[in-house]
């Protein structure tokens, strides 16, 4: 007899559900007596991993909203040690696969053992390459996990990095100093530049997870979490273009060049020679390259617009002239004549042009830039006017970038030469220094600064290089207005007759800087040359000042090049082509 159809489905629904029913038996019977024991390791193998999730940091911006540090997606390679149960074996692995000696990852290892349940950040941006094999999960990466977190990323590399800096982990001497502010032992740090001193407010805040992960690794669950809060963003004074047409000009040379805006002081731009590449500074690091930056010979970790300190050369003479008019001794009109050479005790100090350059007033003197001319200036003005007028435009004393590395000079004083050298000041020693020579030494930044006070007729600017900090939605939390330090007043026709000596020196027939000359716009300059050490085996530094007052842009440009040949030889074509291009491609305002 044939069954109702309903019967017969519910009689091949029990007849599959007993067949099911078998063969859950048969595995509960499987994982109970055959693999039980692995299964009941596995079971209480769930291990609690405490991850910190950093906080991107804030992106630097120049002054036209182009970015200059910012930060891109990277794998980074952590270990925890609570989870290691062959030390040794993990670390041959781990150095065969990220390329770093054992003894660092060891070392490493080791620094971090009373925080075994913290993984321990062994390498950043590793690759996808390195990063696949961690993912494999092989014995002998036991603990090895491979996370995603922000890398810094500095897109013009070079041409940027003693202005912007980078950024590593953090070392015991800066935990010391910064541990109460919040930083971690594993914690990324700025390390020179706007990097270092803005770190508080670019670095955000990290956040963290609580995971609870099996023993094969991998996460079971989230138990808690906190999210990072990003960093803030600068807002820099500089313009890129500036910038990347000096880095382009200097390119291959030793040396350093400032560029500064003379209505306010900002910090258009900033370039020390040689350099190197911030984004290769990330873990692993490449040992070899990491040795050459810092014990090159030509130092590339120096900043030499900031921390270069020379004599300044023949531009000081333009000091000198600020010190006679405010004395009121000098005149502009009377002549001096210079033979090439000028007697003083036993001593004979030389023009630079064998021969001497004859009769010539201020103008001409500043034009051709002649040594005799000054020598007499300097001696009838006296060491003390000289130093005082020094120090009024801003040699001697930090700027006040507030950068890391930035140097004060050194104006030479009465007291300092009897202390150190036992001797009085004797008036060779002023001679020496009425033409930038002797004791006295400038960065290429104080040059810039003093430039300023030319251009703009007597202001001493701070240099502005942070114009505003913004929170992540971009609110502005905080703005820096222009701070001129102090300013020299004179009488127009005095600074006339600064800017008409500086005038001759770019655009008149025996001028010392005509190579920086410019078919549209007017140039403003003073060349310098300067021996370092003594005979027969000095070197020489070569400079040039240069200033263009007016328009939608103007600047003053402190540029020197450590290499032979005269200011106006080396450095003043390096001037000009800066200014061709600078003003053919324009800018940002």
């Amino acid at each position: 007899m044939d069954l109702p159809k309903t019967d017969l489905r519910l009689t091949l629904l029990v007849s599959f559900l007993a067949a099911c029913g078998g063969v859950l038996g048969s595995a509960l019977w499987y994982i109970q007596v055959i693999r039980g024991e692995d299964y009941e390791r596995l079971a209480t193998g769930n291990r609690i991993r405490l991850a910190t999730i950093p906080a991107p940091r804030g992106t630097i911006f120049d002054r036209g909203g182009n970015i200059l540090a910012d930060n891109r997606p990277g794998f980074e390679a952590a270990v925890s040690l609570s989870e290691v149960s062959d030390k040794n074996k993990l670390v041959a692995r781990l150095s065969e696969v990220l390329e770093i000696e054992p003894e660092r990852i060891q070392a490493r290892l080791d620094r971090f053992r009373q925080k075994p349940f913290e993984p321990v950040r062994l390498a950043t941006d590793i690759g996808i390459a390195r990063a696949t094999v961690f993912a494999e999960r092989s014995p002998e990466g036991e603990g090895v996990e491979v996370r995603v977190n922000p890398v810094r990323n500095y897109p013009y590399g070079p041409a940027l990095v003693h202005l912007i800096g980078y950024v590593g982990q953090i070392d015991a001497r800066e935990l010391k100093r910064w541990g109460d502010l919040g930083y971690g032992s594993q914690d990324d740090i700025g390390k020179i530049g706007v990097e270092q001193s803005y770190d508080l407010f670019l670095r955000g805040v990290g956040g963290g997870e609580q995971i609870q992960v099996n023993a094969s690794g991998f996460r079971d669950r989230i138990l808690s979490s906190q999210d990072p809060q990003p960093g803030s963003n600068l807002h820099l004074a500089v313009d890129l273009k500036a910038q990347l047409i000096l880095d382009e000009i200097l390119e291959g040379r030793k040396g350093a060049a400032v560029v500064l805006d003379p209505r306010n002081g900002d910090l258009l731009a900033l370039v020390s020679k040689p350099s190197f590449d911030p984004n290769l500074l990330v873990r692993p690091v490449d040992e070899e390259y990491l040795q050459e930056i810092f014990s090159h010979p030509d130092s590339p970790i120096l900043n030499r617009a900031l921390g270069g300190e020379y004599p300044p050369g023949s531009p000081f003479k333009l000091v000198v002239a600020l010190a006679g008019f405010r004395a009121g001794k000098l005149n502009p009109e009377q002549t001096v004549t210079c033979t090439g050479l000028f007697p003083l005790g036993e001593t004979v100090f030389k023009c630079w042009k064998e021969g001497g350059h004859g009769p010539l007033a201020f103008r001409d003197a500043i034009k051709h830039s002649c040594n005799v001319y000054f020598y007499r200036l300097g001696l009838d003005l006296g060491f003390d006017r000289i130093r005082e007028a020094a120090l009024l435009v801003g040699f001697g004393e930090k700027p006040g970038i507030g950068l890391t590395g930035e140097k004060e000079g050194f104006v030479p004083s009465r007291q300092w030469k009897k202390s150190a050298l036992g001797e009085g000041w004797y008036p060779g020693d002023t001679a020496n220094l009425c033409i930038g020579q002797g004791y006295i030494r400038a960065t290429p930044l104080q040059l810039a600064g003093m430039g300023c006070v030319i251009a703009s007729r007597g202001k001493l600017f701070k240099p502005r290089l942070v114009l505003k900090i913004t929170n992540p939605k971009g609110e502005t939390i905080e703005e820096f207005p222009t701070v001129i330090r102090r300013e020299i007043r004179l009488p127009d026709r005095q600074w006339d007759d600064i800017w008409a000596g500086m005038y001759g020196v770019v655009n008149e027939a025996g001028g010392t800087g005509m190579l920086a000359a410019h078919s549209r716009i007017t140039v403003y300059g003073k060349s310098g040359t300067v021996q370092m050490g003594a005979q027969p085996d000095y070197s020489t530094r070569a400079w040039f000042l240069a200033f263009v007052p007016t328009g939608e842009r103007p600047i003053v440009l402190a540029l020197i090049l450590e290499e032979p040949g005269s200011g106006g030889e080396v450095a003043a074509p390096a001037a000009g082509e800066f200014l061709k291009k600078y003003y053919e491609l324009g800018s940002q305002k």
